[in-house]
This record gives C-alpha cells, structure tokens and sequence, in this order.
C-alpha cells in the first residue's frame, strides 16, 4: 500500500470529522456571571499591545488559570489592561494575580454572523476580563519565551521607524504575525481580493527562510545533521515568535519532515508529511476542523500535492501554475463559501502575480529588518531603502487589488451552500482525483508504455465536470416565501425574499448594536446568497430603524477611483434599487441625510400613504398608515404599517414604531374589508411597548404568531409586561429576538415554518 502512514492519518481526520458531527462536545459552564469582579491566577503565554478607542491596551493570555485560593483551573483567559506609564509588563511564562470584572464572549445570534464564542472555545480561551489590574508577579518566568518576546518588539520597532505606518501595520502582519495594528482597510482590500494569505505566516515564509538559512549553513561546509537541525531549531522559534499558528505549525513541521527525509536519504511525501501535522494538531484540538485558517492553510497544499495535476494540461511545463492555483480553488471553493459565503473570482489570477513578488516583499523586509538593527550610522540607510521597496510592492498589490474588485462580478456572492451540494462537489472532485490516479495507473502497464498511450480523462471532460460541479454547489433555487426578522438588538430589521428570488428589507438598525450593518446585516445578505436589495421599506428614521441602513448606503457604489483604500472602504456593495418611506416623513436632519445619500448614489425615494401599493413576485406590501396629508408629530407617529400578504394567502402586520393612533387607522382599513379574516404573523409594533399593540388591534387581527424584535436587558423595558398580556390572552405564539436570535420563517403553499436561530 502507498502513503500508509498518510493514508492512517487521513482516516483519523475523517473520523475525527464524524465525531465532531456525530457527538458534538459540550461548552464549558462557569460560574462567573457576566461583570462579576474576579481575582485569578495564571501563567502568561502570550502578550501584545493594541490601539483602540480608549488608548493603547496590554492584551495579555493566560493558560492554567484558577481562582485565587483554588487548585483547580479554569483553562485559560484573555485579559485586557489600560497601558500606563506605571504598568510593569509581565514576564513570558511568570504566574501573575489579576482581577477584573467577567466578560464571556458573544454566540452568533444570527446566520452568517461571527461566532466569538465558537472561535475562542477553539484556540482554548473560555472568557475575557476587562478593567484589569495586575496585583503581583511570580519571580519564575520563561527566559526563552521573554528573549523572543523582546526580540520580536525591537523587530517591530526597526518597521516603525523605518515605514509609513500603513505600510509597517501590514510588514508586522506579514513577517512577524503581528495584526493588533493592522490597518482595517488593507486588511478588508486583500480579503476581499482573495490574497489574505500574505498577511499570515505560511509555508512560502518558512521556505523563504528556513531553506535559505539551510543552504546557506551548507555553503560553509557544515554537517548535514548540524544545519539541518540547527534550520530547523530555528524556524521552530521563528514560529514561536509569531504566535505559532496552525498554519505556521504545518509549515514548520513540513520543513522538519522534509529535511529530515533528506538527512535519512528517504523520499519526502509532502501529502505524508501533511497529514501527520493536521493529525497532531487535531489530537491536541479536534475543533480545529471548523477553523477556517485550519482549513485553508492545509486545504491550499492538498489543492498543490493532489489536485493540480487532476486539472493540468497532459504536458508538463505548460501551465503548471495556473493548475495549482485551480488545484487550489477546487479546495478552497467550498470552504470559501462556508465561512465567508463569496468567493473572490480573480484570487487566482491575482495570486499568480502576488505570491511570486511576495518573495521580494518578504526579502526586502528582511534586509529592513538585518539593516535596522545595525548602528545607525550603518544600517539605517539600507534600512530606509528596503523600506521604500516594502512601500512600492504594497502599494502595486494595492494597486492590483483595487483593480480586480472595479472587474464585472468581481465578488461573486454565493450563500452558504446547503450541506448535501458541498457533499456533492466533494464527491465530485474525489471523482477526478481517483479517474486520473487510475489512468496514471494505467498508463504505467508495458502496453501503454510501449505504445505511449495515455490514459485518462481528455482536458475538455475535465474542465466541464469541474463547471458543472462549481454550478451545482452555487445555485439556490428559491423554495417559497422566507422571511426573517433579524436579532439586531434594540432595533427592527425584517428580510423578505419572494417566491421568485426578489429581496426587501423593512428597516434596519440598532442603537443597542454598534456597526449593525457591517456586523449584522451584511453578514446575513452574504449568508443568503443577497447582492442586490429591491427595495427597503424604512418605517421611519428613528436610528433603531435606520442606522445600519445607511451603513449600507455608504459603501453601496460610491467612487471608484485607483484609490485602494475607496474600493477598500466601501465594504459589501449592495445594490439597491429603491428606499420607500413614509408620505407623512418630518423632513428633519436625518432626512436630509438620506436623501442625500440617495441622491448620490441615484437611489430613488417612493413616498407612500394609505392606500398605496408595492407588487412583487407572489408578495403585495399594502401600506395602511399613514395617509399622505397625516400631520405627524414625531417620528414615531408617521411610522409605516403595512400588510404583507403572499399569494397564498398567507398575511403579515408590518407595524414599525406606530402608536396608537397609528394602529387605530390601520384596524380601520382592516375592518372595513369583508373578506379579512385576520392576521397570521404579526410584528409587535415599537418592540413592544405598553403604549402600542392597543386592544383593539390585537382581538381584531388575532395573530397567530407574534415576533418581538428587541435587546436583552435594554434600557426601555420592552417589551413592557402590559403588551406581553394582551397577546398571550388572543393565544398568539409569542417568539422574541432577545431570546431566540434571529426568527426564521418558510411560508409555502398557504403554510408557514417558524425556526429560531438560538435553538
């Protein structure tokens, strides 16, 4: 058998894949209540300084952390202290007394958002602690953990001094794996280009360095064992520097196995060798198969050592390069949409130019860094222009990432796939890596041989498998009615897709959640598949109902000069094709900052009273309130509400933040009609107040199932328990966003599914 050993490890990662699936492991209960004042005790292993809002912050990692006066641990723990110019930083390795007041980390409370609990549980940190002070340091510390620790901020230093600070931020991130400083627009422009992998340490630093320090050590006429080992002792605490990564854990280990394969006089298999890194790092964390860095860093190599050849031409040398970078895609592809829901469609064109040049980036860097730490008198001027090479080849990756993202369907956003077409696609990909495996077996018998007949798939089967596969995991197709009302804190916004894929959004903000839009909202829209909005109802300009709307507005189109950091900023485009609002809208200052968003980006404002009308695809939005010459006398008064009905029957009472009066004139409308026959969903007007959701409202619409969208513990009370009452008392299936995240709803042949995301 071949690859054995590949082949036994290869199967503990799909097993480990099939527990996880199978038997998901519980989360870890603390007894420490959120904001509770605590004393703890660990040992520090990681530590950084970071700029934000309040100023620089100490960010330091605890491991075996336990509570004072107890032996047992807790695990470990993130804390974060307000730098001052009489903080003593801990020593790597010491054992440290800190207090600070409990912050457990956030579960996404809506599909597609980022999942801070998910993700720390997987690096093995349980809970922060903010406001910390530290009361006293233990004399035991990690001499070689401090020596690299220091060694890495004189590092950071030598690019402080000798780079911009846009172009230092991204240097640190690329050579030194540190991104506390990372400039937030270059970081979204290399994501949304497909090229973030420069930013983390990978194996093209690892072969970069380590192989040139090896060869070097081989110049001067060292033993083999002595440069190896010392190569490779070296890249460890290179790795140990940076942060040691998974990724910079498979690299280092791949170039351990690949030297020692060398010094044993044996035949290096970099799948082998591939696999036994995942399986060590998997016995240590399992969870580290949903770790998308995980993924992608070892999905990149299985896309190189077993895909490239499956999609190159049959004769070597032409176009190897382009297969590796769809080697690469076949594996990428599917992860991509999982974990981000887009793919960026040039990645691969970009990266044939980018990874090369990033030799260069990464050489330039290093004489920045050998130089700058010479005297000044020596070094500093080879250090300055090392920098101002960093400084041209960023600003040409810039150049070329702003490019490909003006390109048509530059971004293409695709949803998260359901489980069985990625099941599919795999299945499809596992088919052509067998097919040519089998032929490449083939080929090698005497007659093939003799007669040089190649056996295998002809290129066109291949390339038209792949298309019908990308194709297969990228389509959506619309099953009925969805509507989702999203958990955006204190705040409304409703998702509305028709039975023939048209998209609407009613309101959409937040004053409880900062950046709604950028976190919440967008999120979402990439998770549906979503990059244009048809319409988006605003019921009114409260910024509960509208802040993350204009976040939006602000990178829906906008300019698109060569500035990078435009195209950068703009965040998700999404189309929109027009914004209603109320007739009887108080033409006030944050009117006026809508219509002048609009006006910029040619977005235009439908005014709408009683009576009018917005037809969809199998939907009809009737609006009920206000009428045109309404004299509203706060926002809240001239509040849209609307009357969601599908073709089949199935109705939804849109109320925004109207008031009494406002739900009077609308049970008016409703009651005048012969043919009404209630209400199924109904949206609890003003997140549930005691001043609306009257009455008369509710016995005369007697929903069937009512949705409060507001924050946990928010500062108002709602929902108030006056309004609670009055819908239980009609029976209505009461759901509210606080409690369940977001609220999802399948409406199909005259019937509806109700789905908490927070089961």
């Amino acid at each position: 058998m071949r690859r054995p050993l590949c082949c036994v490890c290869a199967a503990f990662v799909v097993t480990v894949f099939l527990y996880l699936k199978l038997c998901p492991p519980q989360e870890a209960v603390y007894d420490y209540p959120e904001g509770e004042q605590v004393t703890l005790l660990g040992e520090v292993y990681k530590k950084e300084f970071k700029s934000g809002y309040q100023g620089n912050t100490l960010v330091i990692w605890l491991k075996n952390v336990r509570m004072s006066g107890e032996a047992e641990t807790a695990g470990n723990v993130i804390c974060y202290i307000e730098a001052d110019e009489d903080l003593t930083v801990p020593r790597a390795g010491s054992t440290i007394a800190v207090d600070g007041e409990v912050s457990c980390f956030d579960r996404a409370r809506n599909p597609g958002a980022f999942d801070a609990r998910a993700y720390y549980r997987i690096l093995g940190v349980d809970f922060r602690l903010y406001k910390a002070r530290i009361r006293a340091e233990g004399s035991r510390y990690s001499a070689y953990h401090e020596i690299l620790y220091q060694l890495r901020c004189h590092f950071e230093g030598i690019f402080d001094r000798a780079l911009a600070p846009k172009d230092a931020s991204i240097m640190k991130a690329v050579l030194l794996g540190s991104k506390s400083d990372l400039d937030a627009q270059s970081r979204q422009l290399f994501q949304k280009s497909g090229i973030a992998h420069i930013l983390a340490i990978s194996g093209l630093h690892i072969t970069l360095l380590g192989m040139g320090l090896y060869k070097l050590l081989r110049k001067i006429c060292l033993p083999q064992a002595v440069c190896a080992v010392t190569a490779v002792g070296l890249m460890i605490a290179y790795g140990d520097m940076v942060g040691m990564s998974s990724s910079a854990y498979r690299a280092v280990f791949m170039f351990g196995m690949q030297l020692a394969a060398q010094m044993l006089r044996r035949t290096y298999d970099m799948l082998t060798a591939l696999a036994l890194a995942a399986t060590l790092i998997l016995l240590e964390q399992p969870l580290y198969l949903y770790h998308a860095g995980f993924l992608l860093s070892f999905g990149a190599i299985l896309g190189i050592g077993c895909l490239s050849d499956v999609v190159s031409p049959e004769r070597r040398g032409k176009g190897q390069a382009l297969a590796g970078s769809l080697g690469i895609f076949l594996v990428h592809f599917p992860i991509m949409l999982c974990v981000y829901h887009e793919f960026p469609v040039y990645a691969f064109l970009l990266n044939l130019v980018v990874i090369p040049a990033m030799t260069f980036l990464m050489a330039a860097g290093l004489l920045c860094l050998g130089m700058g730490s010479l005297p000044a008198a020596l070094g500093a001027g080879v250090a300055a222009i090392m920098g101002w090479v960093c400084h041209m080849l960023l600003l040409a990756f810039e150049r070329l990432c702003a490019m490909s993202l003006r390109l048509p369907f530059a971004n293409w956003i695709v949803g998260r796939p359901e489980d069985w077409r990625i099941c599919a696609f795999g299945a499809v990909v596992l088919f052509l890596y067998a097919a040519h495996q089998y032929g490449r077996y083939v080929s090698k018998g005497k007659a093939c041989e003799k007669r040089g007949i190649h056996v295998g798939l002809p290129l066109q089967v291949r390339f038209l498998t792949v298309l019908a596969a990308v194709l297969l995991i990228s389509d959506s197709p619309v099953d009925g009615v969805s509507v989702t009302f999203l958990d955006v804190g204190q705040g409304d916004c409703i998702w509305i897709e028709s039975a023939k894929g048209e998209h609407f959004l009613v309101d959409g903000g937040s004053t409880s959640e900062s950046r709604v839009g950028t976190y919440t909202i967008i999120p979402y829209l990439k998770y549906m598949g979503v990059s244009r909005l048809d319409a988006v109802f605003l019921t009114h300009l409260d910024s509960d109902h509208i802040s993350g709307v204009m976040e939006l507005l602000e990178g829906s189109g906008g300019d698109t000069d060569t500035a990078a950091g435009n195209v950068a900023d703009s965040g998700m485009e999404v189309e929109i094709g027009r914004i209603c609002i109320s007739g009887a809208v108080i033409e006030d200052d944050a009117y006026e900052k809508l219509a002048a968003l609009c006006g910029s980006r040619a977005i235009p404002i439908y005014r709408l009273g009683a009576g009018d009308r917005v037809e969809a695809c199998g939907l009809g939005f009737e609006v009920l309130h206000p009428q045109g010459d309404y004299d509203a006398d706060s926002r809240n008064a001239y509040s849209l509400v609307m009357k969601l009905e599908t073709a089949d029957k199935v109705t939804v009472l849109l109320t925004g933040d109207a008031e009494a009066d406002g739900e009077r004139a609308a049970a008016e409308r409703l009651c005048g009609r012969a043919d009404f026959a209630g209400i199924d969903i109904y949206k609890a007007a003003h997140h549930g107040s005691r001043y609306s959701n009257t009455q008369e409202l509710l016995a005369l619409t007697e929903p069937a199932l009512a949705v409060i969208s507001c924050g946990e513990d928010n500062r108002y009370g709602h929902p108030h328990a006056e309004a609670v009452g009055r819908l239980e008392e009609i029976g209505s299936d009461i759901r509210m966003t606080k409690d369940t995240g977001a609220i999802m709803i399948r409406i199909k042949n005259g019937k509806y599914e109700v789905e908490n995301f927070i089961k």
